[in-house]
């Protein structure tokens, strides 16, 4: 009985969070530049979760797609730590239902938003509306530039803390944890360039659109993502589900 009152309480959690935020249509202009002879990029309207996918949500997830469990997920698509925080199979981690869901590989989570009718943003549309985010909060450059400079001096602490549901805006895409993007294997080959930005600061900052503050902290989240494969399971590394537009 008590396991299935927990069930029945995760799934309400899940269902509390917020419909997905309306990105409008319009243009940004990358802080890296993939493609140098690309400065501005014309996005079209999407919609994207409020908030990084939650323990308990992944928990339901995995509840209704057992080949996704831990103890079941085939060895192609993890790197060997999938989960590997949860005590075993059916429980998540104490006192970690609202926090942002880690140790979860690109595979992982493709399947996630393929279960919620979604998919993973593309780079760019995880950008554009980390752009949005910021212009909605008002936030400076350099209030930017150290929200993210502070994760990543501490990135477990911040992905541990709790992320609000049932927001109606775009909600901790610098605060908590870094997110998988569908074609985040941009950063690894471009053309006859291999491992994009997996060279020396000095060397990779060659594709940044100019030196200031929110740039180079930006560079920090594109250089980062460079080191993951497909398989890659991490304490800071979590999704949130994009959609098309009806």
């Amino acid at each position: 009985m008590t396991k299935w009152l927990s069930v029945l309480s995760l799934l309400v959690v899940a269902s509390v969070n917020a419909d997905p935020v309306i990105i409008p249509a319009g243009e940004y202009k990358p802080a890296v530049l993939l493609d140098e002879s690309v400065d501005t990029v014309v996005m079209p309207a999407f919609k994207l979760d409020a908030t990084p996918v939650t323990y308990a949500d992944y928990l339901v997830f995995t509840q209704a797609n057992k080949k996704w469990r831990r103890d079941n997920i085939a060895a192609i698509f993890h790197d060997g730590n999938y989960l590997s925080d949860w005590p075993n199979a059916e429980t998540i981690p104490v006192k970690r239902a609202d926090s942002a869901i880690t140790q979860v590989s690109w595979f992982a989570a493709r399947a996630y938003c393929s279960a919620q009718g979604g998919r993973l943003p593309t780079l760019d549309e995880w950008e554009y509306a980390s752009n949005y985010q910021l212009q909605q909060q008002g936030l400076s450059d350099k209030a930017y530039a150290q929200l993210l400079f502070g994760r990543h001096s501490n990135p477990t602490a911040y992905a541990q803390q709790s992320i609000k549901n049932g927001s109606e805006q775009l909600m901790h895409m610098h605060d908590r944890v870094n997110e998988w993007v569908e074609d985040f294997q941009l950063l690894l080959t471009n053309g006859d360039n291999t491992d994009l930005l997996a060279g020396s600061c000095g060397d990779s900052a060659r594709f940044m659109a100019d030196f200031g503050d929110a740039s180079y902290a930006t560079f920090f989240r594109y250089q980062s993502r460079s080191n993951y494969r497909a398989q890659s399971t991490t304490s800071t590394l979590g999704f949130r589900c994009a959609y098309d537009m009806e």
